[in-house]
């Protein structure tokens, strides 16, 4: 019998006074519902405003924008190919991050020597951003979520009111092959019915390092959206939408094959949202489809099309429910969460020449959790549960499995501008279908088999986190504010799954095993000041992992890295200037070492009129040549970009 950890039990001692309710009569006080609960402290969240995207970004890369969010590494995206990655506190591949986009998950995966699990997305359609890190944020994500908000009526209507508003840009810079274009608007149709249509063209062409590498990085990006909506009386909001993203990138011309790539997602959804229904609970629900598919074609050296194709599919229908609610029971007061996730992934391959090591089948998972916020005078005890149940099927075989995942956390004020944190968690990876259900050969010249493991267990993650919150208010001057966060962080995983060797010499062949115990820890570090007119954020990270078994450090962590914005912003508005310095460390271990590097960015941002703003942004200025971490190709150096903004 497998041993039961000690936190389940604490959970479950905590929990047992709400079960004895449905076994024995149990007399509560009585309950009102409250207005006021005390707000925690976003201890492994970073969130990224619209004002920040078009400020302090322009419309730079996903690997850029996320290099201020400690934890967080980007792989792919631009030199690459379209196809991106996202790694936090280490971790990446086959779900350890989850990605959604307007709350749909983005589950595309396909085995290869990149990141197993990408997606594609258009920076220009997004207006926020939010960052998780650490397990408890989507069902099965150990390592985290990516959150991404695109554009919405409210987004582009007038404050001032108005029954149509829009907002256009145009981008030219060093690195674009033709000018980007962006546009969206939104009209309220009536007072019942908003109507919001944005659309993306952007192209950006092959570059030379400082080095003189010459990286080839030509991409052409296409993308639509609509998004009709409803407001009833009663203020619940129903929506629809429907978009498209197509992406055409080249490839396997550095070494490899060269291929010609389309990439193209399909989204749909139809939500609810609603503050006040079912005697006081807000819900946010979301039934969604998501397509996803890469086709590609062969190319000579030259590149001519020889005719031979392949494509990946994978197609997710979702659907999210969650629910709110404040309460009082007796003199305590309690934030309840419920969440309600199920998924099934379709995935198909399509290789004539049965070169591809990513399965056809079917992936099912479905999450039921809760979490109760009890607010304890000035302290805050957070109780989480969630129970998950997964299924795997293809041609070979069907694999079922189920897990319990607690958690719980402590917020302790200590002073008036201190808080402390400590927190503890039992989360589980289950296996994906690439690793369990994998049956092939790797294409030549290492023509090895790769055989299925229907046996593969889930990864078993103990997370432990302690943390300092510091916010002051008028702390060296009238106005100004400071805050901090701080948080050390402790995860251990096992039976972590890898590519393991079988067999003889003769008679060897490969297949994915829970192989290792793996240890990370961390420190992670934010911190915003900011004056009427002058403004400083800090973003550090310094972290290590290990395997247990070898004692060799994981490739896949990250070097420590330091981010630093600072600026100014005038008192009307109309004017933002700032710096960003990125300094990274060296990453010795693993399989991929890279040296350390850094680089200075300049952002200017201009109102000319009430409807119209010119930006400009100075990047890599020092024309510093450096790769980052997982990545093999160099990046740009000092490149340039003017944006101008018309907004009606």
């Amino acid at each position: 019998m497998p041993k039961i950890p000690n936190l389940f039990w604490l959970c479950a001692l905590l929990a047992g006074p709400v079960t004895a309710q449905e076994t024995q009569p149990y007399v509560l006080d009585t309950i009102d519902v409250v207005d006021d609960v005390p707000e925690a402290l976003a201890w492994d969240e970073t969130s990224i405003a619209g004002d920040q995207l078009e400020t302090r970004f322009q419309g730079s890369t996903l690997q850029t924008i996320l290099r201020s969010a400690p934890g967080v590494t980007v792989r792919g995206g631009a030199a690459g190919g379209a196809e991106t990655a996202v790694n936090i506190r280490g971790l990446q591949d086959y779900g350890r991050v989850a990605v959604t986009v307007d709350g749909m998950r983005q589950n595309f995966a396909r085995s290869g020597h990149g990141a197993n699990g990408s997606f594609a997305v258009d920076t220009e359609m997004l207006r926020e951003i939010s960052v998780s890190r650490g397990p408890g944020a989507k069902v099965g994500a150990v390592g985290g979520a990516l959150e991404m908000r695109t554009v919405e009526a409210a987004d582009v209507l007038p404050v001032e009111g108005g029954a149509v508003g829009g907002e256009f840009r145009l981008r030219y810079g060093t690195l674009s092959e033709k000018p980007t274009l962006h546009g969206a608007v939104a009209a309220q149709l009536s007072d019942a019915v908003d109507l919001t249509v944005a659309a993306t063209r952007a192209e950006v062409g092959d570059y030379t390092s400082p080095d003189g590498t010459n990286v080839y990085a030509w991409q052409e990006t296409r993308s639509r959206l609509a998004t009709v909506g409803f407001t009833n009386e009663n203020g619940g909001q129903l929506t629809f939408s429907a978009s498209r993203l197509d992406m055409d990138y080249y490839t396997g011309r550095t070494s490899g094959l060269p291929r010609d790539n389309n990439l193209r997602t399909d989204s749909y959804s139809f939500g609810y949202r609603a503050d006040d229904v079912l005697g006081g609970w807000a819900v946010n629900a979301k039934l969604y489809d998501v397509s996803t598919q890469v086709s590609q074609r062969l190319l000579t050296e030259e590149l001519v099309q020889t005719g031979v194709d392949r494509s990946y599919h994978t197609g997710t229908t979702g659907i999210l429910i969650e629910g709110a609610r404040l309460f009082a029971i007796g003199t305590t007061d309690h934030d309840v969460g419920v969440a309600f996730e199920g998924f099934r992934d379709t995935v198909t391959t399509d290789d004539p020449a049965n070169a591809s090591l990513t399965p056809s089948g079917n992936r099912e998972l479905w999450s039921l959790s809760i979490e109760d916020r009890i607010a304890l005078g000035g302290a805050i005890v957070t109780l989480g549960l969630s129970a998950d149940r997964y299924k795997l099927g293809s041609s070979d075989a069907t694999v079922t499995g189920q897990a319990l995942s607690p958690r719980i956390a402590l917020e302790i004020p200590v002073g008036s501008a201190v808080t402390l944190y400590g927190g503890m968690a039992l989360a589980s990876r289950f296996p994906s279908l690439n690793e369990t259900l994998v049956n092939g050969l790797h294409p030549e010249p290492a023509d090895f088999a790769i055989r299925p493991n229907p046996d593969l267990l889930p990864e078993r993650m103990r997370s432990f986190e302690i943390g300092i919150g510091y916010a002051r208010q008028d702390l060296f001057t009238s106005g100004d504010f400071l805050e901090l966060h701080a948080t050390g962080f402790h995860n251990k995983i096992e039976d972590y799954i890898g590519l393991v060797r079988v067999g003889g010499l003769f008679n060897g062949y490969y297949q994915y095993d829970n192989i290792d115990n793996v240890r990370i820890r961390g420190l992670e570090l934010e911190a915003s000041y900011q004056t009427g007119v002058f403004f400083g954020d800090l973003a550090g990270q310094v972290l290590d992992g290990i395997d247990l078994a070898t004692g060799d450090e994981l490739t896949s962590v990250p070097p420590d890295r330091l981010v630093l914005t600072a600026g100014y912003r005038s008192l009307d508005g109309r004017r933002e200037l700032g710096a960003r310095l990125t300094s990274v460390g060296t990453k010795e271990g693993g399989t991929l070492p890279s040296p350390a590097w850094q680089t200075v960015d300049l952002f200017y941002q201009q109102a000319l009129s009430d409807r119209t703003t010119l930006g400009v942004t100075l990047n890599n200025i020092l024309n510093k040549n450096y790769t980052p971490h997982l990545e093999t190709q160099p990046s740009p150096g000092f490149n340039a970009q003017a944006s101008l903004i018309v907004r009606f």
